[in-house]
């Protein structure tokens, strides 16, 4: 399980507990493993034995810094996982709020010039929370479209909220979207919005029973899938 204790939230009463090995805990430790380094492994047999197995072995021992308990690590995974994934969480949510400003900047865009229609371009934020235009576009298409993208207070808004909250979530979630290795310096190298959108958009049965314009199932589905493509695995 992998944890990243700086990146969880903090105790509600602010109290940081720390655990470190005992005062002569890394001495012992590096005498039992001298002792193991040592050692020889035979073949059953005769007692007078030719050598068969001999390997150093080389191992660390470091402090270990937690702030947080098992009971409170483990409250944090389930509020993380509801958040990350659950049709009510931060995450899901958020991109429910992209849907209906991104049509509508669509819709203007396609107006004002059609031929971006079926241009293979995409919606990524960079680390001051920037919307940038990426893919097979020149640089006056980027220009315009990134115009068109930051004045939409609204998309910006959503986008933003999307990147901080999967941020804040991901620490302690290691079993999806926790397995890569996504921070706040490559988050725009991994996701692309447009792509996110156009491809979690709910059908007629989905929204008359869940009343979702976006399938959170689908949603999971794509932000996997550019996970595996963008982003380094733990």
């Amino acid at each position: 399980m992998k944890v990243i204790s700086e990146n969880l939230p903090q105790p509600l009463n602010n109290q940081n507990v720390t655990f470190e090995s005992p005062k002569d805990g890394e001495t012992l430790l590096n005498t039992e493993l001298k002792k193991l380094a040592d050692d020889i492994y035979h073949k059953s047999g005769p007692p007078e034995l030719d050598q068969t197995y001999s390997k150093p072995l080389t191992m660390t021992v470091s402090k270990i810094d937690m702030t947080k308990t098992v009971d409170d690590f483990m409250y944090e995974l389930g509020i993380a996982t509801g958040e990350l994934y659950m049709p009510g969480g931060s995450v899901p949510k958020s991109v429910e709020k992209m849907l209906s400003p991104y049509d509508a900047l669509l819709s203007d865009i396609n107006n004002q010039a059609p031929s971006m229609a079926y241009k293979n371009w995409g919606i990524s934020i960079n680390q001051s929370g920037t919307l940038e235009a990426t893919g097979s576009i020149t640089d006056l298409e980027k220009v315009y479209l990134e115009e068109k993208l930051n004045g939409s207070a609204e998309l910006v808004s959503a986008i933003k909220d999307f990147k901080s909250n999967y941020l804040k979530y991901i620490g302690p979630e290691s079993r999806g979207y926790g397995r890569y290795d996504v921070t706040n310096d490559n988050f725009a190298d991994v996701f692309n919005f447009r792509e996110m959108l156009e491809s979690s958009r709910s059908n007629d049965d989905f929204k008359r029973t869940w009343e979702y314009e976006t399938n959170w199932l689908k949603l999971t589905d794509n932000i996997l899938s550019q996970l595996k493509r963008s982003a380094a695995r733990y």
